[in-house]
């Protein structure tokens, strides 16, 4: 195929690659902010506020001290556990959407690809076995 021929791309098919290239980025970029180190020192943050109130609540109330000790612990991992599980959701619902984006643009570009096949047989009148894919 000709370098020319190949630059010569239809509307579609660019469209279909920027929206591949989109999703494709915002992917990457999710799945960097996955590991930021960020989102992880705000979670602890958010669990320990939440077990010193905790902590406070009890002390109002009465409890002895023997079994603060095991409710606080208890407590302390039900939030990690729901931090993690919010923090994993998220991601995947965000990378999950951005992969459908980038096939969705990959689905374009075949569509646009098809057709440019498509228009090129009923210009030449061939049928799809006499039609040479390598120009």
């Amino acid at each position: 195929m000709k370098f020319a021929q190949t630059l010569k791309k239809s509307g579609w098919e660019i469209a279909g690659i920027f929206l591949c290239g989109v999703g494709v980025s915002f992917a990457l970029t999710f799945v960097g902010l996955g590991f930021s180190e960020e989102i992880l020192t705000n979670q602890k943050h958010r669990v320990a506020e939440s077990v010193k109130e905790m902590k406070s609540a009890l002390a109002t109330a009465k409890v002895p001290d023997d079994q603060i000790t095991g409710l606080i612990r208890i407590h302390k991992a039900a939030l990690a556990s729901q931090a993690a599980q919010e923090h994993f959701l998220a991601l995947a619902f965000f990378i999950l959407l951005s992969l459908l984006v980038a096939a969705f643009g990959f689905t374009v570009i075949l569509w646009a690809r098809f057709r440019t096949f498509v228009q090129t047989q009923s210009v030449t009148g061939k049928q799809p076995a006499d039609v040479s894919l390598e120009g």
